[in-house]
C-alpha cells in the first residue's frame, strides 16, 4: 500500500472519531439514570423527547448512554408514559460521565446530577459521597465503625445530612466498616445499620439513603462510580403495642425476644422498637394470663403495631401495618384512626371540624390516612352507629405540618379513652 494510502486512511480515522464512530464519541457526554425513588416501580429517561433509557427500577440502571451536551433537555417520566414527572437540563460536558439520580416521593419526584469524574484516591483509600434522598427524614448523622464499636462513643463521618443534599467526596480507609444511620444530634434513634459496607481501595462511590416500607427506617444504594449499583435494604422492623383493654388490664408484650411491655396498665401506647424482621415468636399476657399471639411475619422496614384490646376476661390480639411516610404536601397533616374499643360489634367514624375523615372502622381495624391542613385547633369526635354520645372528642388539637398521627379508641363503650398519638 502506498504512502498516500495509508495517510488518507489515517486521516480518515482521525475524522470518523471526531464525528462520533467507534466505541468512544468524544465529542458526547455520558449519562445514566438511576432510580432512588421506591415509590416508582419503574422510570424512563427521554432526551430531546428521545427514549434514552427505559423501565429503570428502583435500585437498578442501564449502562451510559451519549447525549449530545448542546442538545440535552431532559424528562423523567413513568415507564411507558410521556408525561414528565420533572423536567431539567442537566450541565454535561463532553467526553465525561454523569449520572441522574432521582428520588423522591410520589408527587414529588427530585433529580440530582451526581459528577461521575472524579480522581480516584491513593491505595488503600477510598471516596465516598452520602446523599440523604429520604423526604421522611429529618437530617441525619453517618458512622463508619468496626463491627462490635459501640455507637455511643462513635463520631459522625457526616454529620447534619439534609434531605436533597450530598456531601463532598469523604476520604476513608478502604475496608468493610459497620454503617450505621441515625437522625441528627441523636445516637438511641437509628434508621439504619448494616453490617458491611465494603469499600475497596480506589473506590469512588456514593451512598444514597432512601425511605424504607415505613417511611422511617432506611435502605442503601452503593453507586460506584461509572461501576456497579449495589442495593442494601435494612434487615430490621419497628413493632409497638397498644394496650388497650377495658378496666384498665395490664399488658405484657414481647416480640423476637425484645421486651415491649411489662406489665403496663391500659390504656398505653408504647414507643416503636428495633426487631429483626421475618417470623418472629411473640409473648402477650393480660393481668399475668398468657394470651394467643396471632403469627405474623415483619416486613423489612416496616412499621407496625401490636394492638391489645378487649376485656381482661376475653382480650383480643391483632397486627396493624403502619404507615409513617410524611404527606406529600408539607403543609398538611396525616390522620387516622384505630378502632380498640371492646364489645363493639358497630363500625367507628371521625370527623375533623366537623368534616369526615374516616367511617366504617370495624373492630380491632385502623381507617386509611387522611391528609388534613395544618392546624393549632383541630376539633376531633369519634362516634359509633347508634350511640347518642361521642365515643371520644377533642378541641384545640395541634396537627403540626407534615406530622403522622393515630388516634386510638380504646376501652370498654361506656368508658372509652381517645388517645391521640404522633407517630411520625
Amino acid at each position: 500500500m502506498s504512502f498516500r494510502w495509508i495517510t488518507a486512511l489515517a486521516i480518515a480515522a482521525l475524522l470518523l472519531a471526531a464525528c462520533g464512530g467507534g466505541d468512544n464519541d468524544r465529542t458526547k457526554a455520558k449519562l445514566r439514570l438511576v432510580n432512588a425513588s421506591a415509590a416508582y416501580a419503574a422510570l424512563d429517561l427521554r432526551v430531546e423527547d428521545e427514549l434514552r433509557q427505559g423501565n429503570v427500577a428502583y435500585g437498578a440502571s442501564d449502562s451510559y448512554v451519549d447525549v449530545d451536551p448542546g442538545e440535552a433537555d431532559s424528562k423523567i417520566t413513568r415507564s411507558g408514559a410521556v408525561t414528565a414527572l420533572l423536567s431539567f437540563t442537566p450541565a454535561l460536558e463532553r467526553n465525561k460521565h454523569y449520572t441522574v439520580l432521582a428520588y423522591g416521593a410520589e408527587g414529588a419526584l427530585q433529580q440530582m446530577l451526581i459528577d461521575d469524574n472524579v480522581g480516584e484516591p491513593e491505595s488503600d483509600r477510598a471516596l465516598l459521597r452520602v446523599v440523604n434522598a429520604s423526604p421522611d427524614a429529618s437530617k441525619l448523622d453517618i458512622y463508619l465503625t468496626g463491627a462490635d464499636e459501640p455507637l455511643a462513643s462513635a463520631v459522625p463521618v457526616q454529620a447534619d445530612t439534609e434531605y436533597g443534599a450530598a456531601s463532598g467526596p469523604l476520604t476513608v480507609n478502604s475496608a468493610s466498616w459497620r454503617l450505621r444511620v441515625t437522625t441528627a444530634g441523636s445516637k438511641t434513634d437509628l434508621r439504619l445499620d448494616l453490617p458491611a459496607l465494603v469499600l475497596n481501595s480506589k473506590q469512588i462511590a456514593t451512598l444514597v439513603l432512601t425511605p424504607a416500607r415505613g417511611g422511617v427506617l432506611l435502605n442503601a444504594l452503593l453507586l460506584t462510580q461509572q461501576g456497579a449499583i449495589e442495593r442494601q435494604d435494612t434487615a430490621l422492623a419497628r413493632v409497638r403495642v397498644a394496650a388497650g383493654v377495658a378496666d384498665s388490664g395490664a399488658v405484657s408484650a414481647g416480640v423476637g425476644g425484645n421486651v415491649l411491655m411489662a406489665s403496663v396498665g391500659s390504656p398505653a401506647v408504647g414507643l416503636y422498637a428495633l426487631v429483626p424482621a421475618g417470623t418472629q415468636p411473640v409473648a402477650l399476657a393480660v393481668n399475668g394470663t398468657p394470651l394467643a399471639a396471632p403469627a405474623v411475619t415483619l416486613l423489612a422496614g416496616a412499621d407496625y403495631t401490636l394492638l391489645v384490646r378487649g376485656t381482661a376476661a376475653a382480650p383480643l390480639a391483632g397486627w396493624i401495618e403502619d404507615d409513617n411516610h410524611r404527606p406529600a404536601n408539607s403543609r398538611q397533616a396525616k390522620l387516622r384512626l384505630v378502632n380498640g374499643v371492646a364489645d363493639l360489634t358497630v363500625p367507628l367514624s371521625m370527623t375533623a371540624d366537623f368534616v369526615p375523615v374516616a367511617d366504617g372502622v370495624g373492630p380491632g381495624a385502623a381507617s386509611g390516612y387522611a391528609a388534613l391542613d395544618a392546624t393549632l385547633t383541630a376539633q376531633l369526635s369519634v362516634t359509633a352507629a347508634g350511640m347518642a354520645t361521642p365515643l371520644f372528642s377533642a378541641v384545640d388539637q395541634p396537627l403540626t405540618a407534615g406530622a403522622v398521627y393515630t388516634v386510638f379508641v380504646v376501652g370498654a363503650p361506656a368508658a372509652a379513652v381517645g388517645i391521640l398519638r404522633k407517630d411520625h
